[in-house]
């Protein structure tokens, strides 16, 4: 027998406290999400009543304790929760401050995260975790596209718990100190080249909490070298304002996206430069490492409409620089530094002051048999 859709299913009460509650999400059919503590455990929350949005709001403000009528309840996928709510449009929302029930204090809001150790030790399949983390270290930053065909911004940063450490790809731009801890809900685990790696997702949360105790020890490697860029192969990625890459960008005044069946100005598309370098350094074989558009502008100025082979040719021109490189990334390029050069003693210039003449003349004293016998004092007579 075929599964009942979320409107045919029965429907059910809960009662708890809202809290994360997130933005309206720009689709074509507006819905909202936010997590119910109730009954000792957390319920992911999925809202389709846009209009009650500024309710869970205020909810999750004044911790005040509401009840969910006519909701769907729905097995969840997620191994940290037991049941999905539904909030459909027949759901209603009221609040129950005088049940005297109060808001736990004594535990966090969010969802406890599982640790990393169990994540590395796992025969991991594709699935969304729940974790508490501190940010080790940004490895690498750029663009990269993502499934829709959009292409966004994405960090790449070790992350680690008391247990172990792993690598977590963030997409979109995201407030993130190195250093901190995070809890990060909804997050994707999964195995790419035999290594258990987290990516986020766009139901992930990332909110910043104390100090869990001391991370597991790690660090990046990351090699310095001074090298000459004997080779080069870059690609322009022209994409429309709302992240699509374009097939075609001219000349004209206007350029169509199809993705977005919208035509925008030339000057509204942006352009994002990324590739490769092969570097010889002064001693060992040639390093091939990617290199991506944030590090290309920080060395070469680029207009809107510089074209491929002009960023090909300004790095062939570049002298000999100080490359960075980390998981095969460059991730800093610099002028080498200049040696001071320091003269002998012999070559450094002495200044020669005018000396006055005088017609008196002083002599050292005399100090025994180490040093000739001087008169002491000569006057010279007119």
């Amino acid at each position: 027998m075929a599964e009942q859709s979320p409107a045919k299913k029965l429907r059910s009460q809960v009662k708890g406290f809202l809290c994360d509650v997130s933005p309206i999400k720009d689709t074509k059919a507006p819905y909202f999400d936010a997590i119910l503590q109730h009954e000792g455990e957390y319920s992911k929350v999925v809202a389709f009543r846009a209009e009650d949005h500024i309710n869970f709001h205020n909810a999750e403000t004044t911790r005040s304790l509401v009840i969910l009528e006519d909701v769907i309840l729905q097995p969840s996928v997620e191994p940290s929760r037991k049941m999905d709510v539904f909030y459909t449009h027949s759901s209603t929302m009221s609040c129950a401050r005088d049940l005297g029930e109060a808001f736990e204090n004594s535990s966090s809001p969010r969802p406890q995260g599982v640790q990393l150790s169990e994540l590395l030790n796992s025969d991991t399949k594709s699935k969304r975790v729940n974790i508490n983390a501190k940010i080790i270290q940004e490895v690498l930053k750029g663009n990269n596209f993502v499934w829709d065909g959009r292409y966004l911004p994405r960090t790449k940063y070790t992350v680690a718990d008391t247990t172990g450490y792993m690598s977590l790809t963030v997409w979109c731009e995201h407030n993130i100190t190195v250093g901190e801890w995070y809890n990060i809900t909804n997050v994707s685990v999964g195995k790419f080249m035999g290594k258990t790696s987290l990516s986020t997702t766009k139901n992930t949360q990332i909110v910043n909490i104390p100090s869990q105790g001391t991370a597991f020890a790690v660090e990046v490697p990351t090699e310095t070298i001074k090298c000459d860029i004997i080779g080069a192969n870059i690609k322009n990625i022209f994409i429309c304002p709302r992240s699509h890459k374009l097939s075609d960008v001219s000349s004209s005044p206007t350029v169509y996206c199809f993705s977005c069946n919208m035509h925008y100005k030339s000057s509204a598309i942006i352009m994002k430069i990324s590739g490769h370098l092969e570097l010889k350094p002064e001693t060992g074989n040639v390093v091939e490492a990617n290199i991506e558009d944030e590090v290309i502008r920080s060395v070469l100025t680029v207009e809107p409409r510089t074209s491929r082979e002009d960023v090909l040719q300004s790095f062939i021109a570049l002298p000999p620089m100080q490359i960075t490189i980390r998981e095969n990334i460059i991730v800093k390029m610099e002028n080498v530094p200049q040696k001071a050069e320091i003269k002998s003693e012999a070559e450094l210039p002495v200044k020669v002051q005018p000396v006055e003449e005088s017609s008196d003349f002083y002599s050292p004293p005399d100090h025994g048999f180490l040093f000739s016998s001087q008169v002491r004092k000569r006057k010279s007579t007119n």
